[in-house]
């Protein structure tokens, strides 16, 4: 009976189910109109042509030639000119044609920025006899004189540092914090460029647009010192930048320079030179014995002594990474006795000597040197160049001979 109430149950809940999708099929909108009218085909017409355009309905203007007859289009015309046909036209009836002489056209550099050298240039001869030698008093006469007061410089710490003799010199050793390694983006190009130019600057990764110096270490990398910005390493991926967060003394950088032993060395504007060993920084400022803070150009000679041009005073010579026998332990000083003991300390100290305008030099800015092939020493000044000749270098430092600094300055040539 229970069975029976279901059925009976289901059949209208089916009925209306039924009902309802009869309805929905029934009420089922109608698809509406296309977005676009159909393509409609129309026959190619090649015997008559058109003159009404059966797609839009426009008639066709004629084409007119240059004659002013008009040209039927859509069919093929048959050609009426050439051998068989066409106007001829008699050679004498046609005007001669003029003849207008040519002139010399205008010859445009295709490379603006290429200058031819002269052939015959200027040649000034050196009258050798016209350079000015300046011969200096023997330092030692006035190396260990407490009343000397004419061989110092004044730095710019008021202080008064001996020049023409060794003083003592200890870099700082500053705290180094590891720079971070940053991405280099690809050098960039001007669009006028005429030759395979690119340039690398901030928006590429560099710490400032201004570079006043630039070095290649043995490794290849290439260092930029720059205006502000410190010192940047650039290994052709990346950048690494040296600030004074780093452990640089100064982010003003005017000169790099590499030494023998791997070192480099930073000359900058206030904060001396700092010397960096891969691992930490020593700054050599006033304080430790250099002349001044300005360092614009640095040189290390075959000797492996570093000479320092500095802005104001003059060049400072520095032997701490010279190969002393007395350093390496085959010194042959008694030191027993008192003369040798000094000389000892000397021999296995490092020092720096200061060379000014009171020593020879003709100005006290020094903003280039070089060593030429012969060993000799050229300072580039704000007033002419000077130079040292090699052999004047070397000498002995016994007071019963010619004095190293005496033969070293006995000879500054000024041109």
């Amino acid at each position: 009976m229970r069975n029976y109430l279901i059925y009976i149950l289901l059949i209208p809940i089916a009925i209306g189910i039924f009902a309802s999708c009869g309805k929905n099929n029934s009420t089922q909108e109608k698809p509406g109109p296309a977005l676009f009218p159909q393509p409609k085909s129309y026959s190619l017409n090649t015997k008559e042509g058109y003159k009404i355009n059966p797609v839009t309905g426009d008639s066709i203007k004629p084409i007119i030639n240059s004659l002013g007859d008009t040209l039927r289009t859509g069919i093929s015309l048959p050609l009426s000119g050439g051998a068989g046909g066409g106007r001829k036209i008699h050679p004498d009836s046609v005007s001669k044609p003029i003849k207008i002489k040519a002139g010399k056209g205008n010859v445009v550099n295709a490379h603006p920025n290429r200058y031819k050298i002269p052939e015959n240039l200027t040649t000034i001869k050196v009258n050798k006899d016209s350079l000015t030698k300046i011969l200096l008093k023997d330092p030692d006469s006035y190396r260990d004189s407490e009343n000397d007061t004419a061989h110092y410089i004044t730095n710019s710490s008021n202080t008064k540092i001996k020049t023409g003799v060794k003083i003592l010199a200890k870099g700082k050793k500053v705290k180094y914090n590891k720079p971070q390694t940053s991405l280099a983006y690809s050098p960039s190009a001007k669009d006028n460029i005429i030759t395979h130019l690119q340039y690398l600057d901030v928006d590429q990764g560099m710490n400032s647009s201004y570079v006043w110096s630039i070095l290649e270490d043995k490794s290849g990398n290439l260092w930029f010192g720059t205006y502000g910005g410190g010192v940047s390493k650039y290994d052709g991926e990346s950048f690494v930048h040296f600030t004074e967060k780093e452990g640089l003394s100064n982010n003003i950088v005017w000169s790099i320079l590499e030494d023998k032993s791997g070192n480099l060395w930073f000359g900058t504007n206030g904060g001396g030179v700092s010397k960096y060993d891969g691992e930490s920084f020593v700054h050599f400022t006033e304080k430790e014995g250099l002349s001044n803070n300005i360092v614009w150009s640095i040189l290390e000679d075959k000797s492996g002594n570093l000479w320092f041009g500095t802005y104001g005073g003059g060049v400072s010579k520095y032997d701490g990474e010279t190969t002393n026998p007395c350093r390496q332990g085959n010194c042959k000083h008694k030191l027993g006795v008192r003369e040798d003991l000094e000389k000892h300390k000397q021999a296995t100290s490092q020092s720096f000597v200061h060379f000014t305008e009171k020593e020879g030099l003709s100005n006290n800015y020094v903003r280039s040197i070089l060593e030429d092939k012969s060993g000799n020493l050229w300072f580039g000044t704000e007033k002419g160049i000077n130079e040292i000749k090699s052999e004047k270098l070397v000498g002995n430092t016994d007071k019963n001979k010619s004095s190293n600094l005496k033969s070293l300055l006995s000879d500054i040539l000024q041109i």
